[in-house]
C-alpha cells in the first residue's frame, strides 16, 4: 500500500525542469524534524512537492526509491508544472497541515483524500488531460504525455487587421465584437524596439541560486505562452491583440512563424490528427516553441484554431513600419469606418467647453473640410479627425474658470492671486482658490492642446489658411491662446468666418 507525502522544497528545484519525465535525479535539502528522513519512504511512495518560498504552491509529483542514504533519495519525477496551484487554492483541512508541520517537518503525510484534491488542481492548473490513475501506475514511464482532443477544440481562428484614421474605435470594435464573455485576451504593443525575441521567446542564461551553475534555457515571449494556454485547453476561445502594428517590423518580430497565419479553411489531416478549420494551414520546425507548447521538442508548431489574433493599424501615422503585400494577404483586412453610427451618445452630443458646439458637429465640419483639401495635402482622408479622438472629460467645461468677487475677468483674478503668492502674502482662502484656478485652467486647454494643435501640426501643416485664420494669427502659440483667453463661440475666432457659420449656422 502506498503512502502519500508533502516534501517541503524551500525553491523552485532548477534541476527538475531539466529533467525528463520516469527519469532519476538527487537532490539534497535541510532536513526538518527527522533525522533520517527517507527511513519514513517506502518504494512506491507518491510525494507532492511544495515549494514554500513567498511562491507557495505544489510544484511536482515524484515517486519514491529508496536507495540506503540517510541525506539523499532517488526519486522518479512523474509531474512538473510552473503555475500549479498555490496553498490558497486547497481545501482548509490540507492549509491546516501545511501551516502545522512547514517549519518543522520536512516530510508531511497525507492521506490518499488530500493527495488526489492536489493532484487534481495541479492537472486542472496545466490543463493537460492526465488522470490519476495515469499517474499512480508505474506504466506510464517513456509514454508521451496525453495531447488534447482536436476535435473537441474551438474552430475557426482567424487573423484580422482592424485599420483606419486614429480615434476611429479600433480598440472598440475588438473589446465589443471580438473578445465574447469568456475569451481569454492578451494585449501588447508593437513599437521600432520590440523584436523577435521579445514576442516569441530567446535563450537566456540562468544562474542556479545553488550550485551557482549557468545553464541557458528558453524564456518564451508572449506569442508562444498564449500559444501553450490555448492548446491545452482547446475548449476556451483566446485572442491576442497587438496594437499598432506597423509601429514595429512586423515580418522581423514575427520571424519564422509568420508562416503560421496562413489558416485552414477546411479540416486537415495530418499524422494521424484531424486539425479543426482555423488552425495553421503549414506547421513549422521550432524545436523551442515545441518544447515549450507541445513539451516535445519535434512536434510540428501550428497556431491552434482556438487563438485569434487580432491587429490594429492607424493609417495616418508617419515615419513606421510598412506591412508587406505577403504579410497583409494572411490577414482579413478590415476598415473602420470613421462615422458616429455606433459612438456613444453622450460623446457625439457632448458639447466643447462653453461653445455649445458639440462634438459631432465639430468633428463632422472638420473633416469635411479636410477631405476637400486633398490638392494640399497627401492622403487626405487619413487625416481626419476619429469619432473618439477624444473622451468626453476632456471637453467639459471647468467652470471654476470664472471670475468671482469683483474681478471682471478670470485673468485679472488670477494676476492678483499670482501677486500675492510672489509677496507670500496669500491666506488659506486665497491659496486655495489659485490652486482651483490653476486646475480648471489645465483641464480646459485639453482640448485645443490635443484637437486644435493636431489640425495645426498635422491635417493642416501646409497650409493652415485652409482652415485658421492666419492674418491675425501665425503660429500655433497665438491660435492656443486666443482659444483659451475666449470664451464661449469666441473661442473659435480662430478659425476663418465661413469655417465660424457652419459651427454656428443661422437659424431659419
Amino acid at each position: 500500500m502506498n503512502n502519500y507525502y508533502i516534501l517541503i522544497v524551500e525553491e523552485s528545484i532548477k534541476a527538475f525542469s531539466v529533467i525528463g519525465h520516469g527519469n532519476e535525479c538527487t537532490f539534497t535539502f535541510t532536513a526538518k524534524g527527522q533525522t533520517t528522513p527517507f527511513d519514513l519512504l517506502q518504494d512506491g511512495d507518491r510525494i507532492i512537492g511544495y515549494i514554500s518560498n513567498e511562491e507557495k504552491r505544489f510544484g511536482y509529483i515524484f515517486s519514491a526509491q529508496k536507495n540506503g542514504s540517510d541525506n539523499g533519495c532517488q526519486i522518479v519525477k512523474m509531474f512538473e508544472t510552473v503555475g500549479g496551484p498555490t496553498l490558497n487554492d486547497v481545501s482548509d483541512r490540507i492549509k491546516k497541515v501545511i501551516y502545522e508541520n512547514e517549519n518543522t517537518k520536512s516530510f508531511i503525510q497525507i492521506d490518499e483524500t488530500a493527495y488526489a484534491e492536489i493532484v487534481d488542481l495541479m492537472m486542472k492548473a496545466c490543463s493537460a488531460e492526465f488522470t490519476l490513475n495515469n499517474l499512480q501506475s508505474d506504466e506510464t514511464e517513456d509514454k508521451p504525455e496525453m495531447l488534447p482532443d482536436e476535435s473537441k477544440r474551438v474552430a475557426f481562428g482567424e487573423n484580422i487587421l482592424l485599420y483606419g484614421v486614429p480615434g476611429s474605435g479600433k480598440s472598440w470594435t475588438i473589446e465589443h465584437e471580438y473578445c465574447k464573455t469568456g475569451t481569454i485576451v492578451e494585449r501588447l504593443v508593437f513599437h521600432p524596439d520590440y523584436t523577435n525575441a521579445d514576442f516569441v521567446g530567446q535563450i537566456l542564461p540562468v544562474v542556479d541560486p545553488i550550485d551557482k551553475q549557468v545553464t541557458y534555457e528558453f524564456t518564451a515571449g508572449l506569442f508562444t505562452n498564449i500559444m501553450e494556454e490555448a492548446y491545452w485547453n482547446p475548449q476556451t476561445s483566446y485572442v491576442l491583440i497587438i496594437e499598432e502594428i506597423n509601429r514595429g517590423n512586423a515580418p522581423a518580430i514575427f520571424g519564422d512563424v509568420f508562416q503560421l497565419l496562413d489558416r485552414s479553411f477546411e479540416e486537415k489531416t495530418v499524422d494521424g490528427i484531424t486539425y479543426p478549420v482555423g488552425t495553421s494551414e503549414y506547421g513549422i520546425t521550432n524545436e523551442n516553441i515545441a518544447k515549450k507548447v507541445y513539451k516535445n521538442g519535434r512536434h510540428k508548431v501550428r497556431i491552434p484554431s482556438n487563438l485569434s489574433i487580432l491587429g490594429t493599424m492607424n493609417t495616418s501615422d508617419q515615419n513606421v513600419f510598412t506591412l508587406d503585400t505577403a504579410f497583409q494577404r494572411r490577414w482579413n483586412m478590415r476598415l473602420i469606418e470613421n462615422n458616429f453610427d455606433n459612438v456613444r451618445g453622450t460623446l457625439a452630443s457632448a458639447k466643447i467647453l462653453d461653445t455649445k458646439v458639440s462634438w459631432q458637429r465639430f468633428c463632422d465640419t472638420v473633416n469635411t473640410i479636410i477631405i476637400g483639401n486633398r490638392a494640399k495635402m497627401a492622403s487626405a482622408e487619413d487625416k481626419r479627425l476619429g469619432v473618439y479622438f477624444v473622451h468626453e472629460q476632456d471637453l467639459e467645461f471647468d467652470d471654476r474658470i470664472l471670475p468671482t468677487g469683483n474681478f471682471m475677468t478670470t485673468y485679472d483674478e488670477l494676476n492678483d492671486l499670482v501677486r500675492h503668492e510672489m509677496l507670500g502674502t496669500l491666506d488659506d482662502e486665497k491659496k486655495n482658490r489659485l490652486s482651483e484656478l490653476r486646475a480648471a485652467m489645465q483641464h480646459n486647454r485639453k482640448f485645443p492642446e490635443k484637437v486644435i494643435k493636431c489640425l495645426w501640426d498635422d491635417a493642416f501643416k501646409f497650409n493652415p489658411e485652409a482652415i485658421f485664420d492666419t492674418e491675425n494669427m501665425d503660429s500655433l502659440e497665438r491660435v492656443i491662446k486666443t482659444f483659451v483667453n475666449n470664451k464661449g463661440e469666441n473661442r473659435f475666432r480662430i478659425f476663418k468666418q465661413s469655417v465660424r457659420d457652419a459651427l454656428y449656422p443661422s437659424q431659419p
